[in-house]
């Protein structure tokens, strides 16, 4: 990943406690630079599930896309049996644009994806 950093094709951050500054999950965007936009990625520990730390370094990793980066879009997915994952991006602004049938494959089994996008213009509309 560092010499996907160093050229400026992702940003990685990791997500920590408040409270310890203990790791509990990483966050990043996959920049696409031609088309002015990043795919949202996020891991967050078992244990954290549910306590609002996901949805908090999602919006603020969305600041960053639009504001540092200048990104266009940011978009994301989620397999489509993981309502946790897809209400995150429900809850940051990302509005769902689809399902991507049968899109990966994982331990043996066709899965499908759901798919989110926010738009800069939806994001500073609703962030001013």
């Amino acid at each position: 990943m560092k010499i996907a950093e160093s050229e400026g094709k992702v940003v990685i951050f990791s997500i920590e406690r408040k409270e310890d500054s203990s790791f509990i999950g990483i966050i990043n965007i996959n920049i696409q630079k031609n088309y002015h936009r990043g795919e949202l990625a996020y891991w967050i520990g078992k244990p954290y599930w549910g306590k609002g730390y996901g949805t908090e370094a999602t919006k603020a990793i969305i600041e960053y896309g639009f504001e540092k980066l200048d990104l266009n879009k940011i978009f994301a997915t989620s397999f489509t049996n993981n309502p946790g994952s897809w209400r995150i991006m429900e809850k940051c602004g990302l509005k769902h644009e689809g399902i991507l049938r049968q899109h990966v494959k994982r331990l043996g089994e066709y899965i499908d994806l759901t798919y989110y996008g926010l738009l800069k213009d939806e994001y500073l509309n609703t962030n001013k």
